[in-house]
């Protein structure tokens, strides 16, 4: 389970404090769209699974910061998936600045739930289909 994903976000104006630099809880929004654009890409999308009532709702996160990301930086989100288990899946994330710099790097671990909140297990082409990503 190797295989990385990598999406280009832009940091708007939104996103940073007065100093112009990214406000820390914004890295999970870019976390959010890295794991977002990988699922799609490896043929998994939030909005089908949850039609199919199965729900991911994320368990744990963490975030280290490096550096600062700046207004209008493009930041690349290098995303990965480290481990699928029968009801939970952990993503890695690297966000690096347009040189290059590692500026935050962290994970997250989801749950498969049901509409009720209980916990399921992944559908088998899912936990399948990210087990290749």
């Amino acid at each position: 389970m190797a295989k990385e994903h990598t999406v280009a976000v832009r940091v708007r104006y939104g996103e940073t404090d007065q100093m112009g630099v990214v406000y820390h809880p914004n890295y999970f929004l870019y976390f959010e769209t890295g794991r977002t654009e990988l699922m799609r890409a490896s043929g998994v999308t939030y909005s089908e699974m949850e039609k199919a009532g199965v729900f991911l709702v994320v368990t744990e996160a963490s975030c280290r910061y490096r550096a600062a990301a700046r207004y209008d930086q493009q930041l690349r989100i290098i995303t990965k998936v480290d481990q699928v288990g029968k009801a939970t899946i952990r993503f890695s994330y690297r966000v690096l600045g347009p040189d290059g710099t590692l500026l935050a790097e962290g994970y997250t671990e989801l749950a498969s739930v049901d509409g009720s909140k209980s916990p399921v297990r992944l559908p088998r082409e899912v936990s399948d289909l990210l087990a290749k990503s």
